[in-house]
C-alpha cells in the first residue's frame, strides 16, 4: 500500500504521538515535519499547526491542499452548560453523511469562531459560529478550523476525542486526510446497522411494550432489521406463532444470545477463562435446544448482559465457538483497561482482544442518538442502536425514526449481527493480490474481477491476534470445495470464487463436553420474576412504575 506523505508545520512534534498511530491506523499516511513551507511543492498535502494566521493567505495562492487550525476570532460568550449542537452546511466539500446534520456537542474549551472573506465557503458552525471552512484563493481549495487539536490526559486514547457529543476537534483532521488520501487506501465494507433489543424471548407473541407483529409491520415498511438480544436460560419454551413469525422473516427479524442466565455482572466478574467457558458452553447447549424444537437459527454472537465482558470472558467466547460479541465501546475500555493500549482503540470496524471475539460496537437507542449514528458512519463502523422493551413505552416511533435518520445517511445493509461480522474486513488491491484485513473470526468475500490472489493482512503489533493462522474453504464456480492453509502466504483464487476465512482458535474446544458451571438454585425464579415484571409492566400506570425498572 502506497502512504501519502503527510507535512506537518512547524513540526510533526505537534501531532501526539497516539493522535499519530490512530491516524495512520485509519487511513494510509505518514507525517513528516515541514519546518519551511517555502519548500513545498503543487500537490502537497500539509496540516498547518502553528495558529500563524498570516500564513492563510500564503498558502491559499499555492496549489497546496491544506488544513490550517487557525487562532479565529475571540468570542466573550461561554458555551451553556451541555453544549451546542455543530451545524454541518449542505456543501458538497462534505462528506455526504455530515451534509445538513445538527448534531449535540459538549463545550470545547479555547474554541473561536471564524470571520468568512468573501468567497469562503461554510462547511461548519458551533451555534452560530462558523468554526470550519474552506478557502478559495485562486490555489487549491483551503481548509481552516478554528477549533484546536486536543491534548489527551494520560490514558486517554483518540476515541475519546472522535465519538458521540465530542467529536470536533478531530473531525476536520480526519475529514482532510480522508480527501487526500481518497482512492489510495483501504475500501471499508458498505453501511451495516441493525437495531437491537435486549431480553425479549419466544415464550408469547409480544414481550412487555414489544408487539412482535406490529414491530415486523413497521420493519417491513420502513426498511430494517432487528436483532433480538434472547437469554439463554429462556429457551425452555416457545410460542408456536411467534417461532413461525421469526422463521418466516428472517430479513426483519434475528435472535443472538444475551449472557446465559442474565445474573447480575454475569460477563464482567473477575472469573478465570475456564470459568466463563462453563458459562459460554452451556448457554449454547441451550441454544442448541432451542433450534432443535424450534429450526431457527441463533447467531453465535454475545450481547453481554449491561453491555460489558471481561478479556477472560471474550477468549472463552472464541474458544466454544462464538463468532463475535456487541457491546458499549467505552464500556469494554473501562473495563479493560489493557485494551486502550491501542492508540486506534474504538475507531476501526471491531475491537480485537488477544485470542478473543471481536466486538461490534452498538450504542444506546435514545431521542439523542443521532450523533453516535452519524459519527460511527463517519467511521465506516457497524451501526447498532440498543434498546428493551420499554423503548416502545409510548409507541414504536423510537425506533422508526432511528431506523429512518440511519436509512438517511445512504445506502444501508440492514441484517443480524452475524452478517455484520463476516462482513467485518476491509481491503486493497495491490495488482492481482487482493490484501484482507479481518475484524473478525470469520469472514465471507466473493473474489472481484482481476484478482487471482487474496491474501491476509496483518498488521504490526498484533501479535496475540488468532488470525495469524487461518484455514480458507474456496467454493468454486465449478461446485467444487477446496480448503487450504494460508500460511502467511496470498493464495490462488479465481474470478467470483466464494471464500471463507475462519480463525483456527474459532470452536476449538467442543462446548457439548464441558461441564454445566456450578448450579444457581436463585437463576430460574430471578429471570422469572424479571419476566413477570417486563410482562406487567404495560398494565401499570405509567406513574407508578420505578425508574430502576426502565433504565436497563
Amino acid at each position: 500500500m502506497i502512504r501519502v506523505a503527510i507535512r506537518v508545520h512547524p513540526s510533526v512534534d505537534a501531532l501526539e504521538a497516539r493522535l499519530q498511530e490512530a491516524l495512520t491506523a485509519l487511513v494510509p499516511v505518514t507525517f513528516v515535519s515541514c519546518p519551511n513551507l517555502a519548500e513545498c511543492r503543487e500537490g502537497d498535502a500539509v496540516i498547518s499547526l502553528s495558529r500563524d494566521d498570516e500564513l492563510v493567505g500564503q498558502l491559499a495562492q499555492r496549489k497546496i491542499r491544506c488544513l490550517h487550525v487557525t487562532t479565529g476570532t475571540a468570542r466573550t460568550d461561554d458555551l451553556p452548560i451541555g453544549g451546542k449542537s455543530i451545524r454541518f452546511t449542505r456543501s458538497t466539500t462534505l462528506d455526504q453523511r455530515l451534509r445538513g446534520r445538527s448534531l449535540l456537542h459538549e463545550p470545547m474549551p479555547g474554541y473561536s469562531g471564524l470571520t468568512p472573506e468573501p468567497g469562503d465557503e461554510i462547511l461548519a458552525c458551533c451555534g452560530d459560529n462558523p468554526v470550519w471552512i474552506v478557502r478559495n484563493g485562486g490555489g487549491s481549495p483551503m481548509q481552516v478550523s478554528s477549533v484546536p487539536l486536543p491534548n489527551f490526559a494520560a490514558g486517554e486514547t483518540p476515541f475519546n476525542q472522535l465519538r458521540n457529543r465530542r467529536f470536533f476537534r478531530l473531525l476536520p483532521l480526519v475529514h482532510f486526510l480522508r480527501e487526500v488520501t481518497a482512492g489510495s487506501g483501504w475500501k471499508n465494507p458498505p453501511l451495516r446497522a441493525c437495531l437491537m433489543l435486549d431480553d425479549p424471548n419466544l415464550h408469547w407473541t409480544s414481550y412487555g411494550f414489544l408487539q412482535y407483529a406490529k414491530l415486523l409491520d413497521q420493519a417491513k415498511s420502513c426498511g430494517f432489521h432487528v436483532a433480538f438480544a434472547t437469554v439463554p436460560l429462556d429457551a425452555w419454551v416457545s410460542h408456536p406463532g411467534t417461532v413461525k413469525l421469526f422463521r418466516d422473516h428472517p430479513q426483519q427479524f434475528s435472535l443472538l444470545l444475551h449472557g446465559n442466565d442474565h445474573g447480575k455482572r454475569e460477563l464482567c466478574q473477575s472469573r478465570s477463562k475456564q470459568d466463563y467457558l462453563f458459562l459460554a458452553a452451556q448457554s449454547l447447549r441451550r441454544i442448541d435446544r432451542l433450534e432443535r424444537n424450534t429450526g431457527l437459527h441463533v447467531a453465535r454472537v454475545m450481547a453481554p448482559p449491561h453491555g460489558v465482558c471481561t478479556s477472560n470472558c471474550l477468549a472463552a467466547l472464541l474458544a466454544a465457538g462464538f463468532e463475535g460479541a456487541c457491546a458499549a465501546t467505552s464500556l469494554l475500555g473501562k473495563l479493560n483497561p489493557h485494551l486502550l493500549r491501542d492508540p486506534s482503540f474504538g475507531l476501526g470496524l471491531a475491537e480485537l482482544a488477544p485470542e478473543g471475539v471481536p466486538v461490534i460496537p452498538r450504542f444506546t437507542l435514545e431521542p439523542s442518538c443521532e450523533g453516535a449514528i452519524v459519527i460511527s458512519a463517519f467511521l465506516d463502523k457497524p451501526i447498532i442502536p440498543v434498546g428493551h422493551h420499554h423503548t416502545a413505552a409510548d409507541g414504536l416511533d423510537p425506533l422508526v425514526r432511528t431506523a429512518a435518520t440511519i436509512n438517511s445517511l445512504g445506502p444501508i445493509r440492514w441484517g443480524s449481527p452475524e452478517m455484520i461480522l463476516q462482513s467485518n474486513f476491509r481491503t486493497f488491491q495491490e495488482d492481482g493480490t487482493l490484501w484482507v484485513e479481518a475484524f473478525s473470526r470469520r469472514i465471507s468475500l466473493t473474489v472481484p474481477e482481476g484478482v487471482t490472489e487474496v491474501g491476509i493482512y496483518r498488521p504490526k503489533g498484533r501479535a496475540s491476534d488468532t488470525e495469524l493462522n487461518c484455514a480458507v474453504v474456496t467454493n468454486s464456480v465449478s461446485g467444487l470445495e477446496r480448503r487450504q492453509h494460508t500460511n502467511g502466504s496470498p493464495i490462488k483464487v479465481g474470478r467470483d470464487d466464494r471464500i471463507q476465512l475462519h480463525s483456527l482458535e474459532l470452536g476449538k474446544i467442543d462446548y457439548r463436553q464441558v461441564k454445566p458451571p456450578q448450579f444457581s438454585l436463585g437463576a430460574f425464579p430471578r429471570r422469572l420474576l424479571c419476566e413477570v415484571r417486563d410482562r406487567c409492566m404495560p398494565l401499570l400506570p405509567r406513574q407508578v412504575i420505578p425508574k430502576k425498572w426502565t433504565s436497563g
